[in-house]
């Protein structure tokens, strides 16, 4: 490349970048129209030019980035800085600083997009935690997957979830912790929450610690600690609701709680938090329950029951049955 490639490329770029003068541009779209090759040029430079504008905005490259890449390459090349250059050189150094600029910005983008990379985790049949590079948390439940980058990009902490999770996102002020779920976000600063996949159209999320922002289309709430909203996709609407027996965070803690809880829903949570299936047969009038239960094992869970109410317990063929006359 000769001194007047590079006068030429130096003015492309600032054809494009807007910085000639209306003289100056009216020069070039002369040269332009001057034939066919000029204009093949043309549009090459155009798209060397957006191309080189587009991944420098989608990696988020900052001139601290480029000089640093940019530093390290001369080193890793031998490549001497010069600090002195007599007048002669002074015009060519003026058109080769832009060469030096793009070709700076594009080691700094090829440098960082092949240190990114794309994580996938799954918990497939069992509960899987996993520690991120931000030291936050997640919990998946079973069938659950989350999908992100490494390291984040765009200053925030973004992450695809697909199933059930639990966050314990560590605070950057400067870094929102968002999850992404499907058109919906919970965006997070620092805080311990749930959120939980009933079925394809309703998801909900619940606050242990801090504060959420739920997002979805035209709906914006916050969820504080200690409360729970359920978002219904189908007909877009959000409320708030409450669990006070922790079934939907069980798969997490090991804790079922009832409070004078009929016997009738006590196996019904049960049934869902164990996988199992209990029947009840004769009376249940005036049967409730009382208790907490906390990382038990299924067959003391059983014999609570039981022996709490009168009941006698009888085992089929992986089913079990209740039965009983009512309580007083």
């Amino acid at each position: 490349m000769n001194s007047n490639d590079i006068e030429r490329e130096e003015v492309l770029y600032r054809y494009f970048q807007k910085e000639l003068t209306s003289e100056e541009r009216t020069d070039v779209e002369a040269w332009r129209d001057a034939s066919q090759e000029n204009q093949d040029e043309l549009e090459k430079a155009r798209m060397m030019y957006l191309d080189l504008k587009g991944l420098a905005f989608y990696k988020s490259v900052n001139l601290h980035e480029v000089d640093r890449s940019w530093e390290l390459f001369k080193k890793d090349k031998k490549i001497k800085s010069i600090h002195q250059a007599s007048t002669s050189s002074l015009t060519w150094l003026k058109y080769a600083a832009s060469i030096v600029l793009l070709v700076s910005t594009a080691f700094a983008i090829y440098y960082y997009s092949n240190s990114v990379e794309e994580i996938t985790l799954a918990s497939a049949n069992e509960v899987r935690e996993v520690t991120l590079s931000d030291g936050s948390l997640v919990a998946l439940n079973q069938q659950a997957s989350i999908e992100y980058l490494e390291p984040f990009q765009n200053n925030e902490r973004r992450i695809k979830l697909t199933g059930e999770a639990y966050f314990e996102v560590t605070k950057r002020q400067e870094q929102p912790f968002v999850v992404e779920i499907g058109d919906t976000e919970v965006r997070v600063l620092g805080t311990k929450f749930f959120i939980h996949q009933s079925s394809t159209n309703e998801l909900s999320v619940q606050v242990e610690e801090g504060k959420v922002l739920i997002s979805h289309n035209d709906i914006h709430e916050i969820a504080e600690e200690g409360q729970q909203f359920m978002l219904n996709l189908e007909n877009e609407t959000l409320i708030e609701t409450a669990d006070e027996t922790g079934i939907s965070s069980f798969w997490k803690n090991r804790r079922l709680v009832f409070q004078v809880t009929s016997l009738e829903d006590v196996v019904a949570v049960v049934n869902e938090a164990y996988g199992s299936s209990i029947q009840l047969e004769g009376s249940t009038e005036g049967c409730s329950l009382t208790v907490t239960f906390e990382n038990e094992d299924f067959e003391n869970v059983l014999e609570v029951i039981s022996s709490t109410l009168n009941y006698e317990l009888v085992e089929s063929q992986g089913s079990y049955i209740l039965k009983g006359t009512g309580c007083e």
